[in-house]
C-alpha cells in the first residue's frame, strides 16, 4: 500500500534532516577545535597578568614579624587567662603592626616549693628586718592550671596569631641577685632542686631530685611537668610557632641557675624539651648551650672556635633556634656580646674563657642554623655604640635572619629606628663595628625609599614573599595537566622555618564551585638572599609545579582562576594562619587563605 504523507509530515521530516545535518556540522567543528587541541601535546604557558612588584606595607604572616607579649601566672585551682591586642604602635615609634605572633610567659612559681613568690630570698642583700618571701608547692600541675594553660592556647588558636611559648619557675627574676656588690648566689627556683650544689654536676640524678609520682618515679619534678605539658604542646601544634626553652633560672633565662652551668645540665635540658615539643616545632636556647649539647650527645668539640656546621634539615640538631634578650646591643665590655646574650654558655664549650667568643662566629652559627632568631631590644648605651643603630642593624639582622622582636621593649632603641630616614644616602654610609674593624655597607632597597627604618625593620622581619613571574596552562584537558612555571622571592630576612602544605585551589569565574590539590612544593626552600632588591634575580626561587587534573576530583568544564595557598599541615580552620603574598593588587583572597597566581580553562 502506497504511503502518502500529509504536508506536515513531510515538513517535519525535513526538519529532522536538516537538525540532523546541523548536529553532523557541529560535532565536526567541535572535532576539528579538539583536534586543534590534541594536535598540541601540552597546553602552551602563558604569562599572567599579574602584578609583580612589592607593597611596602605591613603584610601580617604567621610564624614572622613582631610580638605581642602577655605574661601569665599558672593558678593552682582556677583563672581566666588574657589575651593581648594584636593591633599596636611600636614602642618609641607612630608605626603601626598588626602581630601575629604572641608571646606567652607561663610562671610555673605556683608548683614550686623553691620558687619565692612576692619578692627575694632573704641573704646577704637582704636589709635587717627584711621579712622571707612566701613560697609555692612543689605539686604535680593540677587540672585547672592545666585547663588555664589550653585556654590560653585556645584564644591564640581562635585568633589569627601563633604562640611562643615559654615556662619558667620565676617570671618575676626574684632568684636573681642584681646588685653588683654581692655574688650571684646559687639559689634555684626549680622545684626539687638541690641547694647548695651545681645541679648535675656528676651527670648521675640524685634519688632526692626525683618526684615520686606513681608510674613516673624516673622523672624528676622538672621532666615531670613537662611530661604534663607535652600532651598540650601537641594538641595545639598548628598554632605553636615555637618552644623557648628556658624553664631554669630568673626569668627563664638560664642564666644565674646551676642547671645552667654544666654540659650536663644543658644536655639533659634540650633532649628533655626534644622530646616532649612536638617534631615539628623548634626550641629557642643559645648558640653555647646548643654547641654543649651536641658535644655531649654526638662526642664532638664545637665552640665559638671550632664553630658547629649548618645541620641537616629534619636533625635534631637543626630544631634550636636562638632567642637573644639584648638584641642588637652591642655590649657595655669590650666582648660585643649583646650583654652576654650572644656568648652565653661560653663556659661550656671550648676553652670555657671569655676570649674565645666572636660575635660573627655567634651570627654565622644562627645564619647556619636556619632557624628562628629574635627576642627583645635594650638601652641604646652611648652614640658610639653602633650595634643598635643603622645601618649596622641592617647588616646583621639580615645576615643572622632575624624574625622576630617585641614590640614593647625597648623604646630608646625603637625610637632610634623610627627616626631613621630610609634612603640611599643614610643607608649605604660605611660602618665598622669595633669587635672585628671590618668596613661594611648596608644595601638600600628603592621599594622602601623614603620611609622609616622602623617600617623596613617591621616589615622585613622573617619571610617576605613576592611573586616575581607566573606562568600558567592556557587550558587543560579533562585528562590532562595543570602546569605552572613561575619565580618567587623571599625579601625578608629570615626564613619559613616550620613546614607548610602548598595547595593549588581552582577557583570557578563563574558560580562558587572550587577544587584543591596538594603540591610537593616545600616554601622552606624559598630562602633569602642579603641582597632582597628586586633586580637581584639570583635571589629568585623556582615555584613549578604540574598537576593532574584528576587530583582535584570531577572538575567541571569552565574558565578558573588559580590560587596558590601556604597553611600549616596540622591547621584545622580554612583560612587562618594562611601566608599572603606581599604583591601589590588585589589578589589575597580572605576567605579562601590563598594568593592569585593565574587563570586557566578547562576544556
Amino acid at each position: 500500500m502506497k504511503k502518502v504523507f500529509s504536508v506536515n509530515e513531510i515538513l517535519l521530516i525535513v526538519g529532522l534532516v536538516l537538525t540532523g545535518l546541523l548536529g553532523v556540522a557541529c560535532a565536526d567543528e567541535a572535532s576539528a577545535k579538539l583536534k586543534g587541541v590534541n594536535d598540541r601535546e601540552v597546553a602552551p604557558l602563558i604569562l599572567q597578568a599579574l602584578d609583580y612588584t612589592e607593597n611596602p606595607v605591613d603584610i601580617p604572616n604567621p610564624d614572622r614579624g613582631f610580638y605581642r607579649p602577655e605574661g601569665y601566672v599558672i593558678p593552682v585551682d582556677s583563672g581566666t587567662p588574657g589575651f593581648p591586642d594584636l593591633g599596636t604602635v611600636i614602642s618609641g615609634t607612630t608605626v603601626y603592626v598588626d602581630a601575629r605572633i604572641v608571646y606567652m610567659e607561663f610562671d610555673l612559681r605556683n608548683f614550686s616549693s623553691n620558687a619565692p613568690l612576692n619578692g627575694k630570698p632573704l641573704g646577704a642583700w637582704s636589709a635587717d628586718g627584711d621579712a622571707p618571701p612566701d613560697y609555692g608547692t612543689t605539686q604535680p600541675l593540677t587540672p585547672a592550671a592545666l585547663a588555664y594553660v589550653r585556654a590560653a592556647l585556645q584564644r591564640v588558636r581562635d585568633s589569627e596569631a601563633v604562640a611562643i611559648v615559654k615556662f619558667n619557675y620565676d617570671g618575676r627574676g626574684h632568684t636573681y641577685v642584681d646588685r653588683g656588690k654581692f655574688d650571684q648566689i646559687i639559689h634555684d627556683c626549680e622545684p626539687g632542686a638541690p641547694k647548695g650544689r651545681i645541679w648535675y654536676e656528676t651527670g648521675v640524678m640524685n634519688e632526692s631530685d626525683l618526684c615520686g609520682i606513681p608510674g613516673h618515679e624516673d622523672k624528676n619534678w622538672v621532666q615531670y611537668h613537662l611530661w604534663q605539658l607535652g600532651n598540650i604542646f601537641g594538641e595545639f601544634e598548628a598554632c605553636i610557632m615555637v618552644v623557648k626553652g628556658g624553664i631554669f633560672g630568673p626569668w627563664g633565662e638560664m642564666h644565674s641557675s646551676s642547671y645552667a652551668r654544666t654540659a650536663e645540665g644543658y644536655h639533659w635540658l634540650l633532649n628533655a624539651l626534644l622530646g616532649y615539643v612536638p617534631d615539628s616545632r623548634s626550641i629557642l636556647v643559645h648558640a653555647g648551650g646548643v654547641m654543649a649539647w651536641h658535644n655531649v650527645e654526638y662526642g664532638t668539640d664545637y665552640s665559638f672556635t671550632n664553630l658547629m656546621p649548618a645541620p641537616a634539615r629534619g636533625t635534631a640538631a637543626q630544631r634550636f633556634g636562638m632567642f637573644n634578650d639584648s638584641y642588637s646591643a652591642g655590649s657595655r665590655s669590650n666582648w660585643y656580646d649583646d650583654n652576654g646574650s650572644l656568648s652565653e654558655g661560653y663556659p661550656l664549650i671550648g676553652t670555657g674563657n671569655q676570649e674565645d667568643f666572636d660575635r660573627n662566629a655567634a651570627l654565622t652559627w644562627m645564619r647556619n642554623q636556619n632557624n628562628f632568631y629574635g627576642g627583645e631590644s635594650v638601652r641604646p648605651g652611648s652614640e658610639d655604640n653602633i650595634y643598635p643603630r643603622f645601618p649596622n642593624v641592617l647588616y646583621e639582622a639580615a645576615y643572622a635572619q632575624t624574625t622576630h622582636l617585641n614590640t614593647s621593649w625597648n623604646r630608646g632603641t625603637y625610637k632610634l629606628w623610627g627616626d631613621f630616614v630610609y634612603n640611599e644616602e643614610n643607608v649605604t654610609a660605611p660602618f665598622t663595628p669595633p669587635h672585628d674593624g671590618v668596613t661594611r655597607t648596608a644595601i638600600f632597597d628603592p621599594v622602601y625609599n623614603g620611609r622609616n627604618g622602623m617600617e623596613y625593620i617591621r616589615d622585613r622581619l622573617g619571610y617576605r614573599l613576592v611573586l616575581r613571574e607566573a606562568r600558567a596552562s592556557e587550558w587543560i584537558r579533562h585528562d590532562g595537566t595543570l602546569k605552572f612555571e613561575g619565580k618567587i622571592q623571599n625579601v625578608g630576612f629570615g626564613n619559613i622555618v616550620n613546614k607548610k602544605n602548598v595547595s593549588i585551589i581552582l577557583k570557578a569565574r563563574e558560580g562558587c564551585n572550587t577544587y584543591t590539590a596538594h603540591t610537593n612544593l616545600d616554601a622552606r626552600d624559598w630562602q633569602p638572599d642579603l641582597d632582597s632588591r628586586a633586580d637581584n634575580t639570583a635571589a629568585w626561587r623556582d615555584l613549578n609545579f604540574s598537576i593532574n587534573l584528576s587530583a582535584f576530583g570531577e572538575v567541571s568544564r569552565g574558565d578558573y582562576d588559580i590560587y596558590l595557598k601556604i597553611n600549616d599541615p596540622k591547621e584545622t580552620s580554612a583560612n587562618k594562619r594562611c601566608i599572603r603574598f606581599a604583591n601589590k593588587g588585589n589578589n589575597w583572597n580572605a576567605d579562601l587563605g590563598a594568593n592569585l597566581i593565574g587563570s586557566t580553562t578547562v576544556l
